[in-house]
């Protein structure tokens, strides 16, 4: 459907939604770029030639975003911006480290990356003050992200050609309480990844609130490729399909560890884990109802 057609509200939804996944690539490609070269705390790092990796400012302010909200940034690189993402990467000085990955969207240098970049940016800034963004600047925002995105799965597809085992692997976990749990490098793990918060009285649930998880996949694959299933361990319980999974946690799910268990299943005619290619698992206590 011609953009020009779409009502407004629908428009700066997809706009939306675009801009956002530009952000949550961005943010990985850095991340893992940065932490390869350099170190994991790459945002405290001091280069060769004496000069911060990250600027000072802006590191601080990463710092201050993270140490205020843990649980949504659980890295300081998940509180950058899109501004922010464009000054990392378009740095001359950086721009080395990520030409090889965004060639396919930017093979004329930092300085076109930086200017198409900026083009995302300003609707971007209008979208989040509630401003009107007009059609040319929805087809800018719609298009240049995803010239970067499909850049980032070409590069993430030629890296699983390395792969031993070259399945889809869960890369993210987010849930309704809150937690962002990233799994870098989860391609090379050879089991289920636990995460257990029945122990956390912060996340202490009741029977009659609602559970939700959601799974990010890792992106050289396509959806179709595979299928991501969720169970509820040691209860009957129909096993549902998707990225998302959410419970109303009836009475029955009362218990002092309820675990539910992400399958992903790829329709390769053999699996990593004989019938699976990788689970993931979040376990929380769930409280009887206030009587």
């Amino acid at each position: 459907m011609p953009l020009h057609s779409l009502p407004d509200s629908e428009l700066r939804e997809h706009c939306r939604r675009a801009i956002e996944g530009l952000e949550l690539w961005l943010r990985r490609l850095i991340h893992e770029t940065f932490s390869d070269k350099f170190s994991p705390n790459y945002i405290d790092v001091v280069t060769p030639r004496g000069v911060r990796l990250v600027r000072g400012q802006l590191a601080e302010s990463l710092k201050q975003r993270m140490a205020a909200e843990p649980t949504r940034y659980p890295r300081p690189i998940d509180a950058a911006v899109l501004e922010d993402l464009r000054d990392l990467i378009c740095n001359p000085e950086h721009w080395p480290y990520f030409k090889a990955v965004l060639k396919d969207a930017f093979p004329d240098g930092a300085s076109v990356a930086r200017e198409f970049l900026d083009r995302v940016v300003r609707p971007r800034n209008a979208l989040s003050h509630a401003n009107p963004i007009s059609v040319h600047d929805a087809h800018r925002v719609l298009c240049y992200s995803l010239d970067v995105v499909e850049s980032l799965k070409q590069h993430y597809i030629r890296m699983n050609k390395d792969r031993l085992y070259n399945v889809p692997t869960v890369v993210r976990i987010l849930d309704s309480l809150g937690h962002v749990i990233d799994l870098a490098g989860s391609a090379a793990r050879m089991q289920p990844a636990p995460n257990d918060f029945s122990n956390d009285e912060s996340c202490y649930l009741r029977s009659g609130s609602t559970l939700s998880i959601q799974v990010e996949i890792d992106p050289a694959f396509r959806p179709s490729e595979y299928e991501v299933r969720w169970s509820v361990a040691n209860i009957a319980f129909q096993q549902v399909t998707g990225f998302k999974f959410s419970l109303l946690l009836e009475d029955r799910f009362t218990m002092t560890r309820l675990c539910v268990v992400c399958l992903v299943v790829s329709n390769k005619s053999w699996h990593k884990f004989g019938n699976y290619d990788d689970q993931v698992e979040m376990a929380y206590r769930v409280l009887p109802p206030i009587a």
